[in-house]
């Protein structure tokens, strides 16, 4: 049935509005809860109603243990329609709810309890750990979209993400995979979900690439060389040296001799080596001097020593999606209503999310 506080009126036809509705109850009354990937039974739906985003929510009812559905219906611009129906003798709606004393503990030692709040207030660090209060905002985000826009994997598929999980984990034996499932206190059906999981992550992030491309180039790499100074006359002085000196220019060879043609012996503070994005230094060729430049309480100049473009390949395929990943999810952020239920507000990270 649809719950009318939970019901938004839209600005679609009411024709419309009224099939919509109608195809959404006769799938929530044919769906079998306990039925394996239900999830697909929603695409017919999406096919025939493009504009509305759909989530399928799975409900367990802690009363009497029966399983049920709800359907989310999004008119983007407009509200959400909650749609659920209950068959003859189960707990409806407006009864569901109860919370059982298991689904508030998070874990239990010796037989001493730990809820989940009582957790949270232990883990104060966390407030001070942006990153991973970023991480959970990024998991809800993506798990709104796997659930509006799923990915679907194939047995082959599934079977390829479970041994590149083993490899990456150093799980090559039977045994040594038990020994790890043991210490997480995981059984086989939760290892399987946890892989499907990162699975259905690497597969949203390419289809993101596909729908968003990002520009191989961006990937570019450029190897510098840096020079520290403590005062900027001396760094200029040292760029001077550096361009007029005949042939090729390198910044190494002068830099080493740099100390005894300075008449103050602590000019040079450091030399470094360093790999960062071409952008970073202005897409420059090989043996561009630049600066100087402030940094921290001295000045520095810089000599672009190589350029390496980008190649095709597996891993660049995947920096491009982790890139395209990052920039989805900040999109993202910057129009979710996020909530926080512990901790000091005042902590809540506000600015973009970062994803790894």
């Amino acid at each position: 049935m649809a719950h009318p506080s939970d019901t938004v009126t839209t600005d679609i036809s009411p024709t419309t509005h009224s099939t919509l509705l109608s195809d959404a109850l006769g799938l929530l009354r044919r769906l079998d809860p306990g039925e394996a990937g239900a999830e697909r039974a929603l695409e017919p739906l999406r096919a025939c109603h493009p504009g509305n985003r759909m989530r399928l929510l799975r409900h367990r009812e802690a009363v009497d243990e029966s399983a049920h559905f709800g359907l989310l219906i999004t008119e983007p611009g407009a509200g959400t329609t909650t749609l659920s129906w209950t068959p003859e003798r189960a707990v409806p709606w407006s009864l569901r709810g109860s919370q059982r004393t298991a689904e508030s503990m998070l874990l239990r030692v010796n037989g001493e309890p730990l809820a989940i709040e009582e957790a949270m207030g232990y883990l104060d660090v966390l407030w001070e750990e942006t990153r991973l209060l970023d991480r959970l905002v990024t998991m809800c985000l993506v798990r709104q979209e796997l659930a509006e826009r799923p990915v679907y994997l194939d047995r082959e598929a599934l079977q390829h993400a479970m041994d590149a999980f083993r490899r990456a984990r150093g799980l090559l034996t039977p045994d040594a995979t038990d020994e790890w499932m043991r210490e997480r206190g995981l059984g086989i059906d939760a290892l399987e979900d946890l892989v499907e999981r990162e699975a259905a992550i690497a597969g949203l992030k390419a289809r993101i690439l596909a729908e968003r491309p990002v520009d191989r180039t961006e990937l570019d790499r450029a190897r510098i060389v840096r020079v520290r100074f403590t005062e900027r006359s001396l760094a200029d002085a040292f760029v001077a040296m550096v361009r007029g000196r005949s042939g090729a220019c390198d910044v190494r060879a002068v830099a080493s001799a740099a100390a005894g043609a300075f008449a103050v012996a602590s000019a040079v503070t450091g030399t470094e080596f360093l790999e960062v994005p071409a952008d970073a230094v202005g897409r420059v060729a090989a043996g561009t001097v630049l600066g100087p430049d402030a940094d921290g309480d001295g000045w520095s100049v810089a000599q672009v020593v190589a350029v390496f473009p980008a190649t095709p390949g597996p891993n660049t395929e995947r920096q491009l999606a982790d890139l395209a990943f990052e920039r989805w999810v900040a999109d993202r952020r910057r129009d979710a209503r996020i909530e926080w239920f512990w901790g000091p507000s005042a902590k809540t990270p506000t600015g973009p999310v970062g994803a790894s």
